[in-house]
Protein backbone atom coordinates (compact mmCIF):
# COMPACT_ATOMS: atom_id res chain seq x y z
CA UNK A 1 0.00 0.00 0.00
CA UNK A 2 1.66 3.33 -0.53
CA UNK A 3 1.90 5.99 1.54
CA UNK A 4 1.38 9.70 0.93
CA UNK A 5 3.16 11.31 -1.19
CA UNK A 6 4.65 8.21 -3.13
CA UNK A 7 4.41 7.31 -6.73
CA UNK A 8 1.64 4.66 -7.61
CA UNK A 9 1.22 5.41 -11.34
CA UNK A 10 2.77 6.71 -14.22
CA UNK A 11 0.73 10.05 -13.97
CA UNK A 12 1.62 10.50 -10.21
CA UNK A 13 5.20 10.04 -11.18
CA UNK A 14 4.53 13.39 -13.76
CA UNK A 15 2.64 14.90 -10.58
CA UNK A 16 4.20 17.46 -8.52
CA UNK A 17 1.10 17.54 -6.10
CA UNK A 18 0.78 13.89 -5.88
CA UNK A 19 -1.51 12.93 -3.10
CA UNK A 20 -2.31 9.94 -1.08
CA UNK A 21 -3.41 6.33 -2.76
CA UNK A 22 -6.75 6.91 -4.19
CA UNK A 23 -7.87 3.54 -2.41
CA UNK A 24 -7.54 5.22 1.10
CA UNK A 25 -9.61 7.62 0.48
CA UNK A 26 -12.45 5.66 -1.26
CA UNK A 27 -12.35 3.02 1.40
CA UNK A 28 -13.06 4.79 4.85
CA UNK A 29 -16.88 5.78 5.78
CA UNK A 30 -16.77 9.33 6.16
CA UNK A 31 -19.54 9.71 8.89
CA UNK A 32 -17.36 8.20 11.83
CA UNK A 33 -14.55 11.05 10.80
CA UNK A 34 -17.54 13.58 10.80
CA UNK A 35 -19.74 12.56 12.77
CA UNK A 36 -21.94 15.38 12.60
CA UNK A 37 -24.77 16.75 9.77
CA UNK A 38 -24.38 20.39 8.52
CA UNK A 39 -27.45 21.88 8.11
CA UNK A 40 -29.02 25.48 8.69
CA UNK A 41 -31.67 24.63 11.83
CA UNK A 42 -28.68 23.46 13.50
CA UNK A 43 -25.13 24.98 15.51
CA UNK A 44 -22.82 22.49 13.33
CA UNK A 45 -20.96 24.51 10.86
CA UNK A 46 -17.90 24.88 13.52
CA UNK A 47 -17.85 21.13 14.05
CA UNK A 48 -18.20 20.35 10.71
CA UNK A 49 -15.71 22.52 8.93
CA UNK A 50 -13.25 21.79 12.14
CA UNK A 51 -13.93 17.58 11.25
CA UNK A 52 -12.69 18.27 7.78
CA UNK A 53 -10.05 20.12 8.25
CA UNK A 54 -8.68 17.52 10.28
CA UNK A 55 -9.42 14.85 7.38
CA UNK A 56 -7.78 17.10 4.63
CA UNK A 57 -4.35 17.14 7.14
CA UNK A 58 -4.43 13.70 7.99
CA UNK A 59 -4.88 12.25 3.96
CA UNK A 60 -3.04 15.33 2.23
CA UNK A 61 -5.50 16.86 0.30
CA UNK A 62 -5.39 20.96 1.33
CA UNK A 63 -4.57 20.97 -2.04
CA UNK A 64 -7.98 19.86 -3.18
CA UNK A 65 -9.94 23.19 -1.30
CA UNK A 66 -7.28 25.35 -0.60
CA UNK A 67 -6.80 26.49 -4.97
CA UNK A 68 -3.33 26.19 -4.43
CA UNK A 69 -3.92 23.74 -7.77
CA UNK A 70 -6.08 24.14 -10.96
CA UNK A 71 -7.82 21.43 -11.06
CA UNK A 72 -8.74 22.11 -14.78
CA UNK A 73 -5.24 21.32 -15.09
CA UNK A 74 -5.77 17.98 -13.53
CA UNK A 75 -8.71 16.43 -15.24
CA UNK A 76 -6.52 13.97 -17.26
CA UNK A 77 -5.08 12.65 -14.09
CA UNK A 78 -7.20 9.79 -13.04
CA UNK A 79 -5.86 9.79 -9.44
CA UNK A 80 -6.95 13.64 -8.91
CA UNK A 81 -10.20 13.21 -10.46
CA UNK A 82 -10.94 9.94 -8.36
CA UNK A 83 -10.14 11.69 -5.00
CA UNK A 84 -11.83 14.90 -6.07
CA UNK A 85 -14.84 13.25 -7.05
CA UNK A 86 -14.80 11.07 -3.21
CA UNK A 87 -14.11 14.25 -1.47
CA UNK A 88 -17.76 15.57 -3.35
CA UNK A 89 -19.51 12.70 -2.12
CA UNK A 90 -18.06 12.97 1.28
CA UNK A 91 -19.76 16.17 1.61
CA UNK A 92 -22.95 15.51 0.20
CA UNK A 93 -22.89 12.74 2.58
CA UNK A 94 -22.90 14.85 5.51
CA UNK A 95 -25.30 17.56 4.70
CA UNK A 96 -29.13 17.74 5.08
CA UNK A 97 -30.87 17.40 1.90
CA UNK A 98 -32.04 21.11 1.75
CA UNK A 99 -28.32 22.05 1.97
CA UNK A 100 -27.35 19.38 -1.16
CA UNK A 101 -30.22 20.95 -3.35
CA UNK A 102 -29.00 24.40 -2.61
CA UNK A 103 -25.33 23.40 -3.80
CA UNK A 104 -25.31 20.73 -5.80
CA UNK A 105 -24.04 21.23 -9.51
CA UNK A 106 -23.18 18.93 -12.67
CA UNK A 107 -19.22 19.79 -12.84
CA UNK A 108 -18.52 20.74 -9.77
CA UNK A 109 -14.64 20.30 -8.07
CA UNK A 110 -13.83 19.67 -4.69
CA UNK A 111 -12.80 23.94 -4.66
CA UNK A 112 -16.39 24.91 -5.80
CA UNK A 113 -18.37 22.52 -3.74
CA UNK A 114 -16.27 23.63 -0.40
CA UNK A 115 -16.54 27.72 -1.43
CA UNK A 116 -20.16 27.24 -2.08
CA UNK A 117 -20.96 25.54 1.69
CA UNK A 118 -18.61 27.92 3.01
CA UNK A 119 -20.30 30.75 2.12
CA UNK A 120 -23.60 29.89 3.27
CA UNK A 121 -22.59 30.34 6.56
CA UNK A 122 -19.87 32.99 6.60
CA UNK A 123 -21.49 35.15 3.60
CA UNK A 124 -24.14 36.58 5.55
CA UNK A 125 -22.32 37.26 8.75
CA UNK A 126 -24.04 39.85 10.57
CA UNK A 127 -27.58 38.28 10.04
CA UNK A 128 -26.14 35.22 11.28
CA UNK A 129 -24.34 36.50 14.42
CA UNK A 130 -27.37 38.55 15.44
CA UNK A 131 -29.33 34.83 15.76
CA UNK A 132 -26.87 33.19 17.24
CA UNK A 133 -26.63 35.79 19.25
CA UNK A 134 -30.25 36.02 20.08
CA UNK A 135 -30.27 31.93 20.78
CA UNK A 136 -27.33 32.03 23.21
CA UNK A 137 -28.45 34.89 25.29
CA UNK A 138 -32.09 32.90 25.28
CA UNK A 139 -30.99 29.42 26.50
CA UNK A 140 -32.51 27.81 29.06
CA UNK A 141 -32.29 24.65 30.37
CA UNK A 142 -36.11 23.31 30.87
CA UNK A 143 -36.33 19.60 29.99
CA UNK A 144 -32.52 19.00 29.10
CA UNK A 145 -29.67 17.89 31.07
CA UNK A 146 -26.87 19.53 32.11
CA UNK A 147 -24.83 17.71 29.94
CA UNK A 148 -27.19 18.75 27.24
CA UNK A 149 -27.46 21.97 28.09
CA UNK A 150 -24.15 22.67 28.51
CA UNK A 151 -23.27 21.25 25.14
CA UNK A 152 -25.82 23.40 23.29
CA UNK A 153 -24.08 26.48 24.68
CA UNK A 154 -20.87 25.51 23.77
CA UNK A 155 -22.11 24.75 20.78
CA UNK A 156 -23.19 28.09 20.09
CA UNK A 157 -20.25 29.66 21.48
CA UNK A 158 -18.10 28.24 19.07
CA UNK A 159 -20.06 29.26 16.11
CA UNK A 160 -20.31 32.86 17.33
CA UNK A 161 -16.22 32.46 17.92
CA UNK A 162 -15.63 31.65 14.51
CA UNK A 163 -17.86 34.37 13.17
CA UNK A 164 -15.72 37.01 15.21
CA UNK A 165 -17.43 37.21 18.24
CA UNK A 166 -15.74 37.21 21.70
CA UNK A 167 -17.39 34.80 23.77
CA UNK A 168 -15.09 34.70 27.05
CA UNK A 169 -15.41 31.88 29.45
CA UNK A 170 -17.11 34.39 32.20
CA UNK A 171 -19.58 35.18 29.62
CA UNK A 172 -20.14 31.59 29.07
CA UNK A 173 -20.67 30.81 32.65
CA UNK A 174 -22.65 33.48 33.13
CA UNK A 175 -24.66 32.31 30.51
CA UNK A 176 -25.00 29.18 32.22
CA UNK A 177 -25.61 30.32 35.51
CA UNK A 178 -29.07 32.29 34.47
CA UNK A 179 -30.25 29.74 32.60
CA UNK A 180 -30.40 26.88 34.50
CA UNK A 181 -33.60 25.68 36.16
CA UNK A 182 -34.35 27.39 39.81
CA UNK A 183 -34.17 24.10 41.17
CA UNK A 184 -30.40 24.53 40.90
CA UNK A 185 -30.81 27.57 43.03
CA UNK A 186 -28.61 26.39 45.99
CA UNK A 187 -25.87 24.72 43.68
CA UNK A 188 -25.73 28.00 41.34
CA UNK A 189 -25.53 30.11 44.93
CA UNK A 190 -22.18 27.61 45.43
CA UNK A 191 -20.41 28.53 42.10
CA UNK A 192 -18.34 31.30 43.43
CA UNK A 193 -16.61 29.06 46.30
CA UNK A 194 -15.02 27.19 43.35
CA UNK A 195 -11.39 28.47 43.01
CA UNK A 196 -10.91 29.54 39.67
CA UNK A 197 -14.16 28.62 37.92
CA UNK A 198 -14.11 27.58 34.38
CA UNK A 199 -17.11 25.85 32.00
CA UNK A 200 -15.56 22.21 32.22
CA UNK A 201 -15.39 22.75 36.48
CA UNK A 202 -18.82 24.18 36.67
CA UNK A 203 -20.50 21.60 34.27
CA UNK A 204 -18.60 18.88 36.59
CA UNK A 205 -19.73 19.79 39.69
CA UNK A 206 -23.70 20.18 38.38
CA UNK A 207 -24.00 16.56 36.72
CA UNK A 208 -23.30 15.08 40.73
CA UNK A 209 -25.56 17.76 41.85
CA UNK A 210 -28.43 16.54 38.91
CA UNK A 211 -28.01 13.16 39.91
CA UNK A 212 -28.60 13.95 43.51
CA UNK A 213 -31.71 15.56 43.34
CA UNK A 214 -32.86 13.04 41.03
CA UNK A 215 -32.13 10.46 43.94
CA UNK A 216 -34.05 12.77 46.07
CA UNK A 217 -37.10 13.05 44.11
CA UNK A 218 -36.95 8.80 43.78
CA UNK A 219 -36.98 8.59 47.49
CA UNK A 220 -39.73 11.35 47.87
CA UNK A 221 -41.96 9.16 45.70
CA UNK A 222 -40.62 6.23 47.21
CA UNK A 223 -41.76 7.26 50.54
CA UNK A 224 -44.96 8.56 49.41
CA UNK A 225 -46.10 5.19 47.82
CA UNK A 226 -45.34 3.26 51.27
CA UNK A 227 -46.96 5.76 53.46
CA UNK A 228 -50.54 5.57 51.24
CA UNK A 229 -49.76 1.89 51.55
CA UNK A 230 -49.35 1.91 55.47
CA UNK A 231 -52.26 3.47 55.60
CA UNK A 232 -54.63 0.48 53.88
CA UNK A 233 -55.97 0.74 50.23
CA UNK A 234 -59.26 2.44 49.49
CA UNK A 235 -62.37 0.95 50.88
CA UNK A 236 -64.18 -1.44 49.27
CA UNK A 237 -66.68 -0.36 46.94
CA UNK A 238 -70.48 -0.74 48.96
CA UNK A 239 -73.09 -3.21 47.60
CA UNK A 240 -75.70 -1.76 44.88
CA UNK A 241 -78.40 -3.57 43.99
CA UNK A 242 -78.33 -5.58 41.01
CA UNK A 243 -77.54 -3.93 37.47
CA UNK A 244 -80.82 -3.84 35.11
CA UNK A 245 -80.45 -6.45 32.33
CA UNK A 246 -79.43 -4.69 29.39
CA UNK A 247 -80.76 -5.25 25.56
CA UNK A 248 -79.01 -4.86 22.76
CA UNK A 249 -80.10 -1.83 20.77
CA UNK A 250 -82.27 -2.60 17.53
CA UNK A 251 -80.15 -3.36 14.72
CA UNK A 252 -79.99 -0.24 12.39
CA UNK A 253 -77.58 0.45 9.23
CA UNK A 254 -74.84 2.33 9.60
CA UNK A 255 -75.30 6.28 8.68
CA UNK A 256 -78.48 6.14 9.87
CA UNK A 257 -77.79 8.86 12.71
CA UNK A 258 -74.29 9.54 11.51
CA UNK A 259 -73.92 13.72 10.26
CA UNK A 260 -73.76 13.76 6.70
CA UNK A 261 -70.83 15.37 6.76
CA UNK A 262 -69.13 12.54 7.58
CA UNK A 263 -69.50 10.87 4.43
CA UNK A 264 -68.20 14.00 2.77
CA UNK A 265 -64.81 14.24 4.61
CA UNK A 266 -61.67 14.21 2.18
CA UNK A 267 -58.71 11.83 2.95
CA UNK A 268 -56.48 12.21 6.06
CA UNK A 269 -53.85 14.31 5.69
CA UNK A 270 -50.49 13.07 5.05
CA UNK A 271 -47.64 13.50 7.47
CA UNK A 272 -45.16 15.89 5.71
CA UNK A 273 -41.61 14.35 4.88
CA UNK A 274 -39.11 15.34 7.00
CA UNK A 275 -35.65 17.17 4.94
CA UNK A 276 -33.29 17.59 7.48
CA UNK A 277 -31.53 13.80 6.88
CA UNK A 278 -28.02 13.50 5.57
CA UNK A 279 -27.00 12.15 2.79
CA UNK A 280 -28.43 14.36 -0.17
Amino acid sequence: MASPGSSTSSSTNNNPFAGPDPVLIRDPDIHPRVPVCLDYSTSTYYAWKTYFSLVFRKYHLHDHVDSSVDSSLMLGDDEWTTIDATLIRWFYLTISRDLFHTVVTDGDDTLAVWTKLNGLFTDNQLQRRVFLQQEFFGSHQLDSSIDGYCMRLKKLADELRDLGETISDDLLLSTLTAGINEEFGNAASNLTLIPEPTFPKVKAYLRPEERRMKMAKTRATHTALIAGTSRGGPPPPSPQAPAAPRFPPPAVSYGQYLPPTVFFQGPPPQPASSDRRCGG
